[in-house]
């Protein structure tokens, strides 16, 4: 968010108090203002991208170094926030077997929080063909992006069906830059869901995808991973990298080399693919293959 709209909002904060308050608590409401501007917090206003319906006060779980709530979507409406995410609709991989696709109509939101599943984010399976299957993506670009900050989706991940879920951040400049580090940019996969065990890949993907590549990933243990919602976190600072999954601390990356200094947007997909653990064959057309999000939601 663009510091001067914060300067202005507190400033407009503070005049609206100065006709009301002893000088005394006028002098400590000028002091919080200011407080607020340098942690970037506006002063009494929720940031634009901030969704209403998140609740007042929410912190990343296991804590976090950044304090002001500068994005989020509960996904409670009746559809998409198109405002701040795009549906892919594109041919994501050809395969021995079959080919997958996202589709934006694979993608939509539970408008009721009382049903089960609801007022989440649900990304399904569907069957285009005899041998083309379709799942869901949504990005920010263009849209929403940010840099060292902490976002934390809580989500829950599809079955093992040659599906898994993906929850990761990409650099609007893509990672094409061939500098043999991250510093540029990369695809920073938080969590990919390929494995039947409780456990998860976390990747950090850069210069390019091409002869160049490079990656540093991880298996990460994970309680639990196929049975109901958990918390993925990343704390990210000009100098490392925390993950944590249900609060717990899994990863931190201290490399400067595989720390972006570029922005990031956030990303969530369902994806298929021939190498993720049991049959997509056996995967049920109905909700039991669905992906679900509950919040995502960026503190700076």
């Amino acid at each position: 968010m663009k510091r001067r709209r914060h300067t202005a909002v507190a400033a407009a904060a503070v005049l609206a108090l100065a006709a009301l308050l002893p000088e005394s608590a006028l002098a400590d409401a000028r002091a919080d203002a200011r407080a607020g501007v340098r942690a970037g917090v506006r002063v009494g206003v929720r940031a634009a991208g901030v969704d209403p319906n998140t609740p007042a006060g929410v912190r990343p779980n296991g804590g976090s170094s950044h304090a002001a709530l500068v994005f989020s979507d509960e996904f409670l409406g009746t559809s998409l926030d198109t405002a701040k995410w795009t549906a892919v609709d594109a041919k994501r991989r050809d395969g021995q077997y079959f080919d997958s696709w996202w589709k934006p109509s694979n993608v939509r939101v539970n408008p009721n929080p009382d049903s089960v599943n609801g007022g989440n984010l649900w990304i399904s399976l569907s069957k285009l063909s005899g041998t083309e299957y379709a799942t869901g993506e949504i990005e920010s670009r263009g849209k929403f992006d940010f840099t060292y900050d902490t976002v934390e989706w809580r989500a829950q991940m599809p079955p093992n069906h040659d599906l898994f879920g993906a929850l990761w951040m990409m650099p609007p400049g893509g990672i094409n830059g061939v500098d043999g580090t991250a510093r540029d940019g990369g695809e920073y996969d938080v969590i990919e869901s390929t494995s039947a065990s409780d456990t998860y890949g976390n990747t950090v993907h850069y210069d390019g995808y091409g002869a160049d590549h490079k990656a540093s990933a991880v298996s990460v243990n994970a309680p639990g991973l196929h049975s109901g919602y958990h918390t993925y976190t990343v704390e990210w600072r000009p100098d490392r990298i925390i993950y944590r999954y249900d609060g717990t601390v899994v990863r931190t990356i201290t490399d400067p080399n595989l720390v972006s200094q570029v922005s990031l947007f956030p990303v969530i997909s369902s994806e298929s693919a021939e190498w993720a653990a049991g049959s997509i064959h056996d995967a049920p057309l109905d909700h039991r293959s669905n992906m679900y999000v509950d919040y995502i939601r960026v503190w700076q």
